[in-house]
């Protein structure tokens, strides 16, 4: 299944606000940083977004088939902006720049 993953860092007014399941939401009752589908937070924003104040979102990937790698125990140097799929092989040492 293709995914847009986005996250979400949203202040508001969100007291009364029940979040759907498939999001997950950490933060206070007036901020929050919300990981989702692009497609379910537009629903929710749309029935929203008198409540939210501040808004800033992050996307890194639109229609994507194929997640990202898991890098925590990669031993090479990986430059910010580098988008590494979750089949590629990494040796050791190795350098990954941003558009290689």
């Amino acid at each position: 299944k293709k995914s847009t993953p986005l996250k979400v860092y949203v202040n508001g007014h969100f007291e009364n606000v029940t979040f759907p399941e498939s999001f997950k939401v950490f933060g206070s009752e007036h901020s929050k940083v919300i990981f989702c589908e692009a497609d379910e937070w537009k629903q929710f924003y749309q029935q929203n977004h008198s409540l939210i104040t501040e808004l800033e979102i992050e996307m890194d990937r639109r229609n994507s088939a194929i997640p990202l790698k898991d890098l925590t125990n990669t031993n090479a140097r990986i430059e910010p902006g580098a988008f590494i799929r979750e089949q590629a092989i990494i040796e050791d040492g190795a350098v990954v720049m941003m558009g290689a």
